[in-house]
């Protein structure tokens, strides 16, 4: 049964993949990356960064959760994507903006590794295989950007929960005798921030997608029992 769930997401899109720093790159590399780097541990609720922030430094999660979202003036959160360990964050520090133009924030114990733009672009040209990490990195961001456009787009909130189940399945989810268990406890309402949507619409949505035997619920937890029957009605809509 595992194996049929992994199947079930293997078509995915790639930029939907978990991110790892450290892929295809040597022991000490990494070692001396983390010479270079300090480390702080922060608890659930506590902002890493925030927007308009000065962004001197760069940010690599080790362990726990970073929720990286946008504020409107009306106070709502869109959020753009959760990093989970062996991600890196601080778009502003990467790109060489002055300040940062989104909030990060904790969503459950986490250790973050910050390191100094000039001592990143050292690293960067001492070792290319991270900058070639950090480009996939970039352009993933891009597309799931470009993802979130479609998505806000998309008149049927049905199609757009699926597509968000699915992702957050293929970045955040283990295989289980059950389903697709998603490992970060998130809730109603930034699954609605996620696509879009009312928490109510999401409420009924995901009720609906129970009862057909598509997701399991207790709670914040929630399990992919039909990974397959998600991605069907996202690709009908596609070729639709």
């Amino acid at each position: 049964m595992p194996s049929q769930f992994h199947s079930e997401l293997d078509m995915v899109p790639w930029y939907w993949e978990p991110f790892n720093l450290f892929e295809g790159v040597s022991d000490f590399a990494r070692d001396n990356f983390f010479r270079l780097t300090e480390k702080r541990k922060y608890a659930k609720g506590e902002y890493v960064f925030m927007a308009n922030d000065l962004a001197k430094k760069i940010y690599y999660l080790n362990s726990g959760v970073v929720k990286i979202f946008d504020l409107s003036k009306n106070g709502s959160q869109t959020i753009f994507w959760y990093c989970t360990p062996g991600d890196i964050f601080g778009a502003g520090g990467i790109s060489g903006s002055p300040s940062q133009s989104v909030y990060a924030q904790v969503t459950q114990t986490s250790e973050v590794f910050s390191i100094s733009r000039s001592n990143f672009e050292m690293v960067l040209k001492e070792y290319p295989q991270i900058a070639i990490n950090i480009i996939r990195l970039i352009g993933a961001r891009l597309r799931l950007a470009c993802d979130s456009m479609v998505d806000m787009s998309e008149s049927n909130a049905a199609v757009r929960l699926a597509r968000v189940l699915l992702r957050l399945g293929t970045n955040y989810g283990y295989v289980t005798k059950a389903g697709i268990e998603i490992r970060i406890r998130i809730s109603h309402q930034e699954i609605a921030s996620m696509m879009g949507s009312s928490r109510q619409t999401v409420n009924s949505l995901l009720h609906k997608f129970s009862q057909d035997g598509w997701i399991s619920m207790s709670g914040r937890d929630l399990i992919l029992t039909s990974p397959g029957d998600l991605r069907e009605m996202v690709d009908e809509k596609v070729v639709g």
